[in-house]
């Protein structure tokens, strides 16, 4: 350890502790040398799930110098990892909290997942999220009812985007808010469409003929806004939700949504300014624990590995 300038142990510490928060913690236990050499580090990568984590780390940060808060991975769910159950009552003060720690750590964030699970607050809590501007974000995953994208360069630097939880997000493509939200965006991937007949029919006519911007088709109609996909695309991935036909009208819907995205999935291969698409089967993530699932994804993803990204055949 003494043949070591502190430098290159601090360098080492650093890529040590991308993961939850676990590694700083022990290596604040090892020695009062390496307590001074990982501090920096405590708020480097943060998991916080359910809402008493939310709360108390809001009130650390808050309290904590700029310096010693450089965020570079949030995961935050209101929704605590080890159940499966989505939280029904409302709590302003994690509200509130939750938009705390993003703005504290909006500048340095460099790869984000978010979670908001409670229905009568998840759209208020995504949109705020979107209106916040991130300079370094690279990788973003946002699950819940969420709104759409579209405050002009707030994640200049985005390349890596999931939506999910938006069972229909017809008019994600519509008048250029994604391409102007997130201008180097390069993978999308859109998971838990359900019954998306109008989305999959987005999807159709822009994949089929991506030169130029045309009306979207709904129920056989044109409808005037026009759609354009971001022009840095080059994978862009639909995930099903788990089928549970409820009535007739729902299997017509899921069968003719299924039949428009599995063409696509056959016949666009990419190239030419055109992105590769792939259809994944909503059943393969069918365990009913998303929290869990997206934190391990975030986690395989700060240690090198693909998350989300992994095993959909495409490069």
């Amino acid at each position: 350890m003494n043949s070591c300038p502190p430098e290159l142990h601090s360098y080492i510490v650093r890529l040590a502790c991308a993961d939850d928060g676990r590694t700083v913690r022990a290596l604040l236990r090892v020695s009062r040398y390496y307590h001074a050499i990982a501090v920096p580090f405590i708020y480097q990568s943060m998991a916080l799930d359910g809402a008493d984590r939310i709360s108390k780390a809001a009130a650390t940060l808050e309290k904590t110098p700029s310096h010693r808060r450089r965020i570079r991975h949030l995961f935050i769910s209101d929704a605590h990892s080890s159940s499966k159950r989505e939280r029904e009552d409302t709590d302003p003060g994690v509200e509130t909290a939750t938009i705390q720690i993003l703005r504290i750590a909006a500048p340095t964030l460099e790869s984000l997942t978010f979670l908001a699970t409670t229905p009568c607050t998840s759209t208020c809590l995504i949109s705020q999220l979107f209106r916040q501007s991130f300079p370094r974000l690279l990788e973003l995953t946002v699950h819940g009812y969420y709104p759409f994208p579209s405050m002009p360069a707030s994640m200049p630097v985005l390349q890596r985007l999931h939506l999910s939880g938006n069972r229909n997000p017809h008019g994600l493509f519509q008048l250029g808010g994604l391409e102007a939200s997130c201008p180097s965006i390069s993978h999308l991937r859109v998971s838990g469409v359900e019954r998306a007949v109008a989305f999959a029919n987005e999807l159709d006519s822009l994949l089929q003929q991506p030169s130029s911007p045309r009306g979207c088709i709904a129920s056989g109609q044109q409808v005037l806004f026009p759609t354009t996909l971001p022009k840095k695309l080059r994978i862009l991935i639909v995930q099903t939700a788990p089928v549970a036909v409820k009535s007739v009208r729902s299997a017509r819907l899921t069968k003719d949504m299924m039949c428009i995205l599995e063409a696509l999935d056959r016949g666009v291969r990419g190239g030419n300014g055109r992105p590769s698409f792939r259809c994944l089967d909503g059943r393969d993530a069918d365990d009913g624990d998303e929290s869990k699932r997206l934190k391990a994804d975030w986690m395989d993803r700060l240690s090198g590995g693909e998350g989300c990204w992994a095993s959909v055949g495409i490069e």
